[in-house]
């Protein structure tokens, strides 16, 4: 056996993932103006801090726990998060695919130009 087992790997592979989600999620949060961005480093409040990014309910955290109800919980956060950074929602469905759905969040936090969009603006009475 070498340096590494498969122990090992796994974990460095996740560190590595969590990494760059931590820091694309933290990128997406000062576009936005959503905070706070340290959110972004500590798993269950990287969701709150997507949720609040997408502009979803923060109740919506525990979809994430319930089987098959999180993958669309997923998706539809997804989607909204692609319709605030002005990118086809439809794109939202790469949230499915693993690899792709980290080069979509990179995208969104980085390669649009467009400033994000402003929250809706509830009517005035």
């Amino acid at each position: 056996m070498g340096f590494m087992n498969d122990s090992n790997a796994a974990t460095l592979v996740f560190l590595l993932i969590h990494a760059v989600m931590a820091a694309v999620l933290w990128k997406m949060a000062a576009r936005t103006k959503e905070g706070p961005e340290w959110f972004a480093l500590v798993p269950i409040l990287n969701v709150v801090l997507m949720l609040k990014v997408a502009k979803k309910p923060l109740w919506w955290v525990f979809l994430f726990f319930i089987p098959v109800v999180n993958f669309v919980t997923m998706v539809v956060a997804t989607m909204a998060l692609c319709e605030r950074f002005r990118v086809n929602k439809w794109w939202g469905l790469l949230a499915l695919l693993s690899p792709f759905n980290i080069v979509l969040y990179a995208y969104l936090a980085y390669g649009t130009e467009n400033p994000p969009a402003a929250p809706p603006v509830a009517p005035q009475a």
